[in-house]
């Protein structure tokens, strides 16, 4: 990977990721997912995604020269895996949530085991990508 295909692949990943999650916990938190508390959930993760999208939006609004021969030594799995393994494990809870509560099932995730999934996936974001962001995503050099 080079710089470039890093910030694009992250860019991209949090924004969509923000946009996804965030409307489905507002849109469909009570309804379809039985969350008594779908804006305590919502309140936990967004606003580490908005910070982390503020980040990459503000570099991409200055003015850059994206460095294409440069490749980064970091593994790919490094940039891709914490993110797609998060997606990975927020889709798990959400279609154990809504198939338990379909078919009346004991192993449906709480209203606390979810919030603990969600509280979990931004540590694991944060713990993970931070460094990335603010490395790729810092004051742009010239």
């Amino acid at each position: 990977m080079n710089e470039k295909d890093i910030r694009n692949w992250l860019g991209i990943y949090f924004l969509l990721i923000t946009v996804i999650l965030g409307g489905t916990i507002l849109l469909l938190g009570e309804s379809l997912l039985r969350l008594d508390d779908s804006i305590g959930v919502f309140e936990i993760i967004i606003p580490v995604l908005v910070g982390q999208l503020t980040i990459i939006f503000r570099w991409y609004t200055t003015d850059y020269e994206p460095n294409k021969k440069s490749r980064i030594t970091l593994p790919a799995w490094i940039i891709k895996g914490p993110p797609l393994l998060v997606i990975g494990l927020l889709l798990i809870t959400v279609a154990l949530k809504v198939v338990g509560f379909q078919y009346d099932q004991p192993w449906t995730p709480s209203d606390e085991q979810f919030k603990a999934v969600v509280t979990f996936c931004v540590t694991i974001l944060n713990a993970t990508t931070i460094y990335v962001i603010s490395k790729y995503f810092g004051a742009a050099q010239k």
